[in-house]
Parts: C-alpha cells; sequence; structure tokens
C-alpha cells in the first residue's frame, strides 16, 4: 500500500508538468486584443471602461459573443442583455471595430481560455512608477502641442483639458476632461488607450498617425501627475470661449472694411445730381 505522504510528494511534483501542459494564447489573438480591446476591457484584472470579459463566455455563451463582437451596435440597439450592459456602464457604446466572424471567434477562444489560466495580454508594458520629472515634462508638452507628435497627429489639447498643462486655454470640450483619466482607467487601461484608441473619434484620427511608445510613456507620466493634483482644470481662456472671441473680431474687422467701401462709393456719387442742379 502506498504511504499518502508519498502520492502528496508525486502530486506536487506533477503541478509543473500540468502547468506546462497548458495552452499558450495564440499571439495574434493577443495581437488582437491589443489593439481592438485592451483599450476598455480587461480578462482578470477588473473592469475599464467596459466590462471585465473573465468568464464571458460562460455567462452569455460563446454565439451571443461572438456575435456581439463582431457587430456590437446591432446587438446594443436590439439585445436585452446588450443593453442592460449599456446601462450598467453609464451609456457608453461599444463602436464597431471592424471585427471579422472569424477574428470574433479568435477573441472568443482567448477569452475562454485566460478566464481559466492568467495570461500577459498588455504584451511590453513599463509602468509609469518608472517615470522621471523629464518624461512628465516631455508628456506635458506633447498634451499641450508645445512638442509635436512624431506621426503628426493632433495634440491632445485640441479635444481635451487636463490640469496641470501650464497651457494659457484649458483646452477643447470636444472630448472629457482627462485630468483624472489616470485614475479612470489606470495605467495598462491607459496605455492601450493612447496606443490603440477604440473610441471611435480618436482611433480615426489615430489610426494613420499612431503615438510612439515613447510618447505614450510620457503622457501618461503626465497624466499621472495630472490626477494628483488637488485644484481644478486652470486655465486663463477656453477653446470655445477663444474661437468665440475670435470669429465676433473677424466680424468687426470685416465689417469696418465694408463700410468703408460703401462710403467711399457714395462720396463720388451724390455730389452729382447736386452739380446738375446748378447749372
Amino acid at each position: 500500500m502506498r504511504h499518502p505522504r508519498f502520492s502528496r510528494l508525486l502530486l506536487l511534483a506533477a503541478l509543473p508538468l500540468v502547468a506546462e501542459g497548458q495552452a499558450a494564447p495564440d499571439p495574434a489573438a493577443v495581437e488582437l486584443f491589443v489593439a481592438k480591446c485592451a483599450s476598455c476591457h480587461t480578462v482578470g484584472k477588473g473592469p475599464r471602461v467596459g466590462p471585465d470579459l473573465s468568464g464571458a463566455v460562460d455567462r452569455r455563451g460563446r454565439a451571443w459573443v461572438e456575435k456581439f463582437v463582431a457587430a456590437p451596435s446591432t446587438m446594443l440597439d436590439s439585445d436585452p442583455q446588450a443593453r442592460e450592459l449599456l446601462r450598467q456602464f453609464g451609456g457608453v457604446r461599444m463602436p464597431d471595430l471592424g471585427i471579422t466572424v472569424e477574428q470574433a471567434a479568435q477573441l472568443a477562444d482567448l477569452v475562454t481560455l485566460c478566464s481559466g489560466t492568467p495570461c500577459d495580454l498588455q504584451g511590453r508594458f513599463t509602468p509609469v512608477t518608472q517615470a522621471t520629472a523629464d518624461h512628465v515634462a516631455l508628456g506635458r508638452d506633447l498634451f499641450t502641442g508645445r512638442a509635436a507628435l512624431q506621426n503628426g497627429a493632433a495634440s491632445c489639447i485640441s479635444c481635451h483639458a487636463a490640469a496641470g498643462s501650464g497651457a494659457p486655454i484649458a483646452g477643447g470640450s470636444f472630448a472629457k476632461d482627462l485630468t483624472h483619466a489616470f485614475a479612470r482607467l489606470g495605467d495598462e487601461g491607459l496605455d492601450a488607450s493612447l496606443r490603440a484608441p477604440a473610441f471611435p473619434v480618436m482611433g480615426k484620427v489615430f489610426a494613420a498617425r499612431p503615438l510612439t511608445a515613447d510618447e505614450a510613456f510620457a503622457l501618461r507620466a503626465f497624466l499621472d501627475a495630472a490626477n494628483r493634483t488637488t485644484g481644478a482644470t486652470e486655465s486663463v481662456a477656453s477653446l470655445p470661449l477663444l474661437a468665440l472671441v475670435s470669429a465676433l473680431v473677424v466680424l468687426w474687422v470685416l465689417n469696418a472694411i465694408w463700410s468703408r467701401r460703401l462710403r467711399g462709393v457714395r462720396s463720388t456719387l451724390v455730389p452729382r445730381p447736386r452739380q446738375e442742379n446748378l447749372s
């Protein structure tokens, strides 16, 4: 009869072999997840903009998950479960990301695997705790446009505001104030949002002009610093107000020019009838 202690030792010795036999994530699926999903979702690390996907295939069913991933807009307009998720996450709609049926199946496989086995779905990642004051300063300059982005994209301040920017204007109001974006998304989530944004407008803007890894790191460093500020977003003016004032100035100048033009025409025409009457 085998001794119980010896059996336990055999079991412990076999555990590494079981771990080695576990399937590794498909690199293509991981790359797809990082590019399309990681800015809003994790698998097992908690919610971001959207829900944590751990166990999603078991909860919703594989067919539902694949259908939703491939055509979220259709599902959000018609499916009760999708509409409940929309309510839970503040009405933030997942955009259609151009994911094919085959890619949706890849992602479902990946979520199923990583729901049971921890997976690295972030790739190469440098935490913002390693940032220096120089990184924060560079991120501030990239945010405000003092330093140009390498691939030619517009600076963040075109659409966003953030505390600590030091800019004479608060920034655009087209999109969210990013002062506390670091707190909302976390370090990894913010990195994914910057490198591969899944938000409709931002995704189109940066699709052909992506941020470099160094630019994304510097912006994370700045937004981490902004998140730790206690004051409100400081500003002397805002972009909408500046645009309104500029428009009023242009209209005033055009009106002045037009008025002078009309007076010049009248000065040559009005005296003529008087001269004819005197003759």
